[in-house]
């Protein structure tokens, strides 16, 4: 991130300024939902009208996302990364985990013994997911929005310490959905768009990677946890991308206005 770190830059000063023009949200969230959209795929997703804010976070205050408890079980069963490639973890963590890896009935009853316990520890041998924080977290009584802003980054995340594919978006959905309730959960991207003042773009390398986190492939691997219909919902769930410039343009926010550097 550095010096154009993407948080400080676009994130916090312009949602800074969409909040203090109005804290309930409800002039411009309708609007902000409407801008995303994966250029490869057509059609309209239905979202319900928005309500009040009850909250948020996003720069210091980031949301911070329990991992679903049926994926933390799935990765005890189903460890496919070798431990002992990690040199970050004690040596009793990296055997224990190794004891997963191998598929040791003992070890695995152990974990999923553990992982029933009440108050669940963010770290442990047998905790193999922590936390998410999307940049941007907003909550209404009808709505969970989950936002992914970038700016220099050529790519996303496409995986986690412990699965080879676990795509930045689809982890955020995916925890975001766990406490949903009767809500709708949606996510998508902010990116620094590309091209003329008067017709900015999407970049172009950025185009695949919006369609391949709804390809089958990524989400049966980044949600094995999830059955059929849930992966299909959290797939329709993801509504692509939109570019800061456009942002700043409907919401009246002068480009000039946002830092270059930190």
């Amino acid at each position: 991130m550095g010096k154009r770190d993407s948080s400080k830059t676009r994130v916090v000063p312009v949602f800074n300024q969409l909040i203090s023009y109005d804290k309930t949200g409800l002039s411009w969230l309708d609007r902000l939902l409407k801008l995303p959209h994966i250029p490869t795929q057509h059609g309209y997703i239905s979202i319900p009208d928005s309500l009040p804010v009850i909250d948020l976070g996003w720069g210091n205050n980031e949301k911070a996302l329990d991992p679903p408890i049926s994926l933390l079980r799935w990765l005890i069963n189903n460890l496919e990364i070798d431990p002992e490639e990690d040199s970050t973890d004690s040596e009793a963590t990296r055997r224990k985990r190794k004891a997963l890896f191998q598929k040791d009935p003992e070890a695995i009853k152990k974990a999923l013994s553990l992982l029933e316990r009440p108050k669940r520890p963010g770290k442990a041998w047998y905790i193999l997911e922590g936390k998410t924080q999307p940049d941007v977290y907003i909550e209404t009584s009808t709505l969970i929005i989950v936002i992914e802003g970038k700016r220099t980054e050529p790519t996303s995340t496409l995986n986690t310490k412990w699965m080879p594919v676990r795509h930045q978006m689809l982890r955020h959905l995916d925890c975001a959905w766990e406490v949903k309730g009767s809500r709708e959960v949606f996510g998508f991207f902010i990116l620094e768009g590309e091209g003329r003042a008067d017709a900015v773009q999407i970049p172009k390398h950025w185009i695949s990677l919006l369609s391949e986190t709804v390809s089958t492939e990524t989400i049966n691997r980044s949600l094995p946890h999830r059955n059929i219909d849930e992966r299909e919902r959290i797939a329709k769930s993801f509504l692509g991308a939109t570019t800061w410039q456009k942002v700043c343009i409907e919401f009246g926010i002068d480009w000039n206005s946002l830092p270059n550097t930190c």
